[in-house]
């Protein structure tokens, strides 16, 4: 007789109780290794995908940048949402003291090649409505809206559920964009890849792009709420976004953090 491992029996009940519940929602394989114990299921079918994907206003400097959308979604035994994680993937981040003449480059502490930004979406498994959205609102500290807090466009469903977000220059975190007309769906940006991250995730790794994060924060979409930054706190880098936040060096019309 075939024995079901524990998350084996939970993926396939999940997935099938996601499809008596939710006609039309894509179903999730077994999860990768690097997941925490009460993910089920995971996927990235990139219609499911767009379903919730952000609506971005965002500059032609930025488009320009930006090199992808990438995303994945998560069910989790412990939670009665959908987890929907998407990363925009950008050629490098500048720095608002790089225009001034001479010195800007030596003050240009937080500009750096590559750049990647979070934001994610909670939906209720049964009903397909968001309940919440978390984004990085400076220098990946989060930003936690529910569904009645933030504005949606209603596109790809019956209902709104794309988070309406603009993308701040140069540093490409995110404000709550209050115009709905002002976004395009993410996978529309001229140039731009809109693809998986769970096919990204390992070249990533190896690129050392989350060295300085919390795995945590970056595995369990669940967990960023609690967290409210994305940051391993032990790393120069956090310490030195810390002091950028404590000294109020942020753009004009910021959205409060998490914590804050």
């Amino acid at each position: 007789m075939t024995r079901l491992s524990r998350r084996q029996f939970l993926t396939g009940a999940t997935a099938t109780a996601a499809t008596i519940a939710v006609p039309g929602l894509a179903s999730a394989a077994t999860p990768p290794d690097w997941s925490p114990d009460h993910i089920t299921s995971v996927g990235d079918d990139l219609a499911e995908l767009r379903k919730y994907e952000p609506y971005l206003d965002i500059a032609w400097t930025d488009q320009r940048q930006l090199i992808g959308i990438y995303g994945w979604y998560a069910d989790s035994e412990e939670h009665d949402t959908r987890a929907y994680y998407y990363w925009c993937k950008y050629s490098k981040q500048d720095s608002l003291s790089d225009s001034i003449p001479v010195f800007g480059p030596l003050l240009a502490a937080d500009s750096h090649f590559q750049d990647h930004e979070p934001a994610l979406v909670l939906a209720d498994r049964d009903t397909g409505e968001v309940q919440t959205v978390l984004y990085s609102g400076y220098h990946h500290f989060a930003v936690e809206l529910s569904g009645d807090e933030i504005t949606l466009v209603q596109d790809e469903t019956d209902q709104p559920t794309h988070p309406s977000l603009e993308v701040a220059s140069p540093h490409h975190h995110y404000r709550h964009q209050r115009d709905e007309t002002r976004g395009v769906p993410a996978h529309t940006i001229s140039g731009a890849e809109f693809g998986s991250f769970l096919d990204k995730q390992s070249q990533w790794e190896q690129n050392g792009v989350f060295k300085s994060s919390n795995n945590t924060a970056i595995f369990d979409p669940y967990s960023v709420s609690e967290l409210g930054t994305w940051w391993d706190k032990s790393t120069i880098d956090y310490q030195f976004a810390r002091i950028r936040l404590l000294l109020n060096w942020r753009d004009q019309g910021h959205d409060e953090l998490v914590g804050e």
